[in-house]
């Protein structure tokens, strides 16, 4: 039947588009690069979390007296080593393409953090609905209660 065949190609559309679009909530693209980072998962978050910690760590340690160009060597190194941590080794060098530049650390690292928080808060919203769509809401559930008491005298 060809409306049967018809409503099945569509059902498999929504589920491949909804697919992709958990995948592309995985997948950060920066400088002509896809990174995969699944946020739900829980060793990744943590390497990530430590990741910023010795991030945190390695910028404290950075010599703030000298001159200038080295401490801009030193604050993008800092943002090499936190790509590498979280992608792996090299991956520093492949976002920046080998400049020592602050802004563009800046920049790179606020795009980072845009697509985390955004990862996360679809990740929230995606639990929270499958959560809810199971269960009733306070309402619901007090309408049940009132139809239980009519169906039995007003006795629990």
């Amino acid at each position: 039947d060809l409306h049967t065949a018809y409503r099945r190609q569509r059902q498999m559309c929504i589920r491949d588009r909804a697919m992709s679009q958990n995948d592309n909530e995985r997948i950060w693209k920066i400088n002509g690069l896809e990174l995969e980072l699944d946020l739900e998962d829980a060793d990744i978050f943590e390497k990530v979390m430590k990741s910023f910690e010795q991030m945190d760590a390695d910028a404290n340690s950075l010599d703030k007296v000298g001159s200038m160009p080295d401490f801009i060597r030193g604050y993008c190194n800092v943002h090499y080593k936190f790509y590498d941590r979280v992608f792996g080794d090299g991956t520093g060098e492949k976002i920046f393409g080998g400049k020592k530049n602050t802004r563009i650390c800046d920049e790179v690292y606020d795009n980072f953090l845009n697509f985390m928080q955004t990862a996360v808060k679809k990740a929230n919203a995606r639990r929270f609905e499958i959560s809810n769509k199971y269960a009733p809401n306070r309402e619901q559930r007090r309408g049940k209660k009132k139809n239980f008491k009519s169906y039995n005298g007003g006795k629990r």
